[in-house]
């Protein structure tokens, strides 16, 4: 097992095995979608700078990319403190960065990761950093720090130019941070060639700095959900409302990149409208602060609104049909409960909500094989059957999936009811949000057909 750190550039046959354990449970948890994969250059010298929203699940995301990938991380140095986990995090293709805050007689050791970081550029692994340095639950891209521009420039200059390094800006848009099976989009940019500012690092190397990182803040920002309007909560609103339906209405494809298409879409033209027509922006922002309001206030799904009392009927179906399949999805949920309940209370230790993901995803990748493997030895024993604990086992998969649809369905029914017994007790809200959706669904189309 390479915990050696000189040899992190190195292919690693155990680290292969252990990253296509983990690219499967990763597509397993997030839906996700890739898009510009074409625009990486063959054996080229690259950076990946990647959008920081999500913690862990952002770096893994850039392994989902190529299956023989093998790019080193950078991250804080005070995570490496440990020796035993700085041998893990070594494995893992991690590397520490030391900042002023872990003492200036650290910042002689960058020395030696720096060279390092040659051998890992020279030898075309790919590096990833994250250049926001630090990470928020917000879709919108904050001030970059210049220690990717840093790392860039050093290596090019100290290989006199022939590395021919490219930052690639790429952009995850997630759907939801935290929710099994939710949506991830990552979108490549076009790759950033760091010799055109060679030159000027040469010359001015603070100038040299502010216009690579300016240039791909740009192209960062092509690549993602970026909302910078002070109303942040309105614009989400907006979007959540609209992208789907529209989606649907004109059947355009019903994909991820699709939706990503129109939220920047709509956002572009909510921006312009505020320029514009001051009175109209703010009468949209409004109703979508209103509408938000009451959906937040009584607990609604918006993916039933706009409703109304016909698509409420199914109900009794529904609740006949889960009552049916309990069975077999409380017997997923017993057969699975190591894997699925001790990482879900473990998430819950952390506060910060955007730690849940990596933590869950974490827990799954490590308890599910081990956990399967002492049941299945288990059901064999007390059997004495080698066949139907091998059956056993083809069992607890689909006994998983059976629980996790049961388990959506389950929710859907019990947003349905909140629905109903909204619009028996309010009715006068119900029509609200109803007609308010409606409202910006239109004012919206309005603003996307004038284009």
């Amino acid at each position: 097992m390479p915990f050696n750190r000189d040899k992190v550039e190195q292919w690693s046959l155990a680290y292969w095995l252990l990253k296509c354990h983990e690219n499967f449970f990763f597509k397993l948890y997030f839906r996700t979608e890739i898009v510009g994969i074409e625009k990486l250059p063959d054996n080229a010298t690259l950076i990946f700078a990647p959008n920081h929203q999500n913690t862990l699940m952002d770096a893994l995301a850039i392994l989902t990319l190529k299956r023989d990938f093998q790019p080193i991380f950078l991250a804080r140095a005070d995570i490496f403190k440990k020796p035993f986990l700085s041998k893990i995090l070594t494995f893992l293709k991690i590397m520490p960065v030391y900042r002023s805050r872990d003492g200036f007689e650290n910042l002689l050791l960058n020395d030696r990761i720096f060279q390092k970081t040659l051998d890992v550029l020279q030898n075309r692994n790919g590096l990833v950093v994250l250049p926001e340095g630090s990470h928020e639950g917000v879709k919108k891209l904050r001030q970059l720090k210049k220690g990717i521009a840093r790392i860039a420039f050093q290596a090019e200059d100290a290989a006199n130019g022939k590395l021919g390094i490219q930052i690639v800006p790429v952009g995850l848009e997630y759907s939801n941070y935290v929710a099994f099976r939710s949506n991830l989009l990552i979108r490549l940019g076009e790759p950033i060639e760091v010799d055109r500012y060679l030159e000027l690092y040469r010359q001015n190397r603070a100038q040299a700095y502010n216009a690579l990182i300016a240039e791909l803040e740009q192209r960062m920002r092509l690549e993602m959900i970026n909302i910078e309007d002070e109303n942040y909560t309105a614009y989400l609103t907006i979007l959540e409302l609209f992208s789907a339906r529209y989606i649907k209405e004109r059947k355009l494809p019903k994909s991820q990149n699709q939706k990503f298409q129109v939220d920047k879409k709509i956002i572009s033209l909510l921006d312009r409208l505020k320029n514009t027509n001051a009175s109209e922006f703010e009468e949209i922002i409004k109703n979508a602060n209103d509408y938000g309001r009451i959906i937040s206030a009584n607990g609604l799904s918006v993916k039933l609104l706009p409703a109304s009392s016909k698509n409420l009927r199914d109900l009794p179906i529904r609740l006949l049909l889960l009552l049916i399949t309990m069975p077999v999805a409380l017997y997923g949920a017993v057969n699975n409960a190591i894997p699925i309940a001790v990482p879900y209370l473990l998430s819950k230790k952390f506060k910060d909500v955007q730690f849940h993901s990596s933590i869950k995803h974490a827990g799954a990748l490590l308890l599910t094989p081990l956990a399967y493997l002492v049941q299945t030895l288990v059901v064999g024993f007390v059997l004495k059957n080698i066949w139907l604990a091998l059956a056993y086992l083809a069992t607890l998969p689909l006994g998983a999936a059976a629980f996790y649809l049961w388990r959506r369905e389950f929710f859907r029914f019990t947003s349905q009811l909140s629905l109903r017994r909204f619009r028996k007790a309010k009715a006068e809200e119900f029509d609200l949000v109803n007609h308010l959706n409606n409202q910006i669904y239109r004012t919206v189309t309005g603003l996307v057909d004038k284009e």
